[in-house]
Formats: structure tokens, sequence, C-alpha cells
């Protein structure tokens, strides 16, 4: 979530109460009866009116159902569980919210939610970026043969690549199931990219032949639609080393996209 942000006035508190359901159907909510209450107390006393209500006794008696007798003073439960809060809040955005219009968020350091339009939300985010902070976007891996374990495996590979990047400071990384989602439907990458912030990204193929592997990767500029880096891995599979295949692949993706770092950066001192 953006450090500023407001409120959006256009969003309907019937909308907003449609936006809580999609979220709990998601397993980070869905397996925890703490989070749901904590979030629909909040929203809902936000979508009232009483928002300056919002402090930590009120919402460990109401929300939590704490003892009357509760001393946030000496209990730090309700800003242990705002925490879990807002990382199952980004949980969400970044795998599962693939149509979603509204976003709700809680800030740090506040338990008053806010509600977003999610344009206004990928304003925010952009706005808020590093100039010399590159962000990537993992599209799906091109499968040739269309066989489903073949599909699985590209899937989880995407999806551990976009983890491991995520780890790397001063990258930001757009969520792979969105990026998935959207890819569908927009062939053009620069207004794809446009669209959700996005400047650089990782594409390829896999093929699996008998006990074969072969992969090939490449980093994209998506400003200048120039191939930054590529390369093939290929080796044979077994049960025993399908993850250490995995682990290599990711190792140098990340070890390129912090060689794009150190560009960038260099090539901003230089401008200065």
């Amino acid at each position: 979530m953006p450090a500023s942000y407001a409120t959006a006035p256009q969003l309907s508190e019937e909308a907003i109460e449609e936006q809580l359901g999609r979220i709990f159907l998601h397993p980070n909510f869905s397996n925890s009866e703490i989070l749901k209450k904590f979030l629909s107390f909040v929203v809902r006393e936000t979508c009232s009116g009483h928002s300056n209500r919002l402090k930590e006794y009120t919402i460990a008696v109401k929300a939590l159902e704490k003892p009357a007798s509760f001393d946030p003073q000496k209990n730090c439960i309700v800003r242990i569980h705002a925490g879990r809060l807002r990382r199952a809040l980004s949980g969400y955005y970044n795998e599962m919210s693939l149509q979603d219009e509204i976003i709700i968020g809680l800030p740090k350091g506040k338990y008053v939610p806010v509600f977003m339009a999610r344009q206004q939300w990928l304003n925010e985010i952009k706005k808020e970026r590093p100039l010399y902070e590159p962000s990537f976007a993992i599209l799906p891996f091109l499968c040739p043969s269309g066989k489903d374990l073949e599909s699985f495996f590209s899937d989880n590979l995407c999806l551990q690549i976009c983890s491991a990047l995520s780890q790397i400071d001063h990258i930001s990384v757009i969520g792979y199931q969105m990026v998935k989602s959207l890819a569908a439907k927009h062939f053009d990458l620069q207004e794809l990219g446009s669209r959700l912030g996005f400047d650089h990204i990782i594409c390829g193929a896999s093929q699996y032949l008998e006990r074969t592997f072969r992969a090939t990767v490449q980093i994209i500029d998506c400003r200048s639609c120039r191939q930054i880096w590529s390369k093939i891995f290929e080796c044979e599979v077994s049960e025993s080393n399908i993850f250490d295949i995995q682990d290599e692949i990711c190792r140098d993706i990340c070890r390129e996209a912090g060689e794009r770092i150190i560009q960038i950066k260099e090539a901003a001192l230089f401008r200065q």
C-alpha cells in the first residue's frame, strides 16, 4: 500500500461490502476468523461514520472479544493482528484480485481503513516509486506441447521467480497471477506495462522431452523493447533435482536483475 492516499469518495458501501466478501474467500482470511473479524469491524465502523472510535481498546473489546479490563499499554495484541492484516491484504491484492476494482487498505500506524479505486491505487504506487527502481512482471512461459505437467512446472517456476525477485532491495515486482490474467487480454506489452506500472518483463518458453528439460528465458526493457539478457537452460530431469533446476534459473535471473539496478543507478548519477 502507498504511504499516502485518500479514500475514494465515489465508492458505495454496498460495493465495499461485496469486496469484503471476495477478500474473505482468500486463504489468508478464510483460515483466520480473527483477521475477518478485525477487517469487518474497522471497515463497517468507517462506512458508518464512526472511524473516530477505531482505537486499540475498542478493536480489542469489540472485534477481538477481549475483556473490558483490556489494557493496550500492557498488551500489544491489536498491533500484532493489525500487522498480520496488512500482510494478508497485500497478499490478496498481489495474488488473487485479478478483476477487483476496489482496494481496501490499512495504513501503517493507523486502524482506519481506506478504500480506493484500482486505477487510483496504481497511480499512487507509480508516484512513490524511486526513479532508479526497476519494476518487473513475469509473463507466463510458453509451453508448446500444452501438457498439463509442463504448464504446472512453468507456472510454479514463474511464481518462484516472482518471489525471489521481490526479496531484492530496490526492485518492485507485479503479482504473477494478476499479470497472467491480464496478459491474455492485452497483446500490447507497453500498454500493459503502463497500466500495471512495470518497465521490465521476464518471459520465456519451456520444453520437456523424455527426461530432458530446456528453458529459454529473456529479460526485456519494455520502454525500448530491447532484449537486455537471455539464457538457455538445459539439463536432465529427475525427481531429486527438479527443485535445483528451478533454484538455478531463479539465481541467474536475480543476478541479472541486480546488475540492472546498478546500471540504472550509474546512469542516474551520470545525468546529475
